[in-house]
C-alpha cells in the first residue's frame, strides 16, 4: 500500500511540474516512437519486436498506430485537457484506453502512464517525436 501510495505521489508531482501547458497542435501529425517504457520503477528497453511501434495522432481524431509490427490506421483518439489524459480508442470504439500524459516536451518527448489490465500493473511508455 505505501508503494502504491508514493507511486501516484510522484507521477503527479512530475505531471504538475511540466514547464509547458500542452494543446492538441503539440500533438497532431507527429510520429512519436516508442523509446522505452517503466514499470515497477524499472527502466525498460523496447523488445526487438517493437523497436518500430509508433502513434501518429491525426487531425479530426484520428489515430495511427504500429503495434509489434502490425499497422492499424482507422483508429480514433481525444484530448482531455482537464487532467491531462489521452483516450485512445479502437475502431470500433468498443475499445479504449485512458493515458494520462505524465510529461510533455514539445517536439521531443511523450510520456503516457497507463494501467495494464493483463499484469495489473501502471506502466510508463516513453516515446520520442521523429
Amino acid at each position: 500500500m505505501k508503494k502504491i501510495i508514493l507511486f501516484f505521489i510522484a507521477i503527479f508531482t512530475v505531471s504538475f511540474s511540466q514547464d509547458e501547458k500542452i494543446s492538441i497542435d503539440d500533438l497532431v501529425n507527429i510520429k512519436w516512437k516508442m523509446k522505452r517504457y517503466i514499470t515497477d520503477g524499472i527502466n525498460l528497453r523496447v523488445e526487438s519486436g517493437r523497436r518500430r511501434d509508433y502513434q501518429i495522432f491525426k487531425p479530426n481524431n484520428k489515430r495511427e498506430e504500429m503495434l509489434f509490427g502490425e499497422k492499424y490506421e482507422n483508429l480514433h483518439w481525444e484530448y482531455l485537457p482537464f487532467g491531462e489524459f489521452i483516450m485512445m480508442y479502437s475502431e470500433k470504439k468498443d475499445i479504449y484506453i485512458p493515458a494520462r500524459i505524465t510529461e510533455f516536451k514539445k517536439n521531443e518527448e511523450l510520456r503516457l502512464t497507463i494501467f495494464d489490465i493483463n499484469s495489473g500493473k501502471i506502466i510508463t511508455i516513453i516515446y520520442e517525436a521523429d
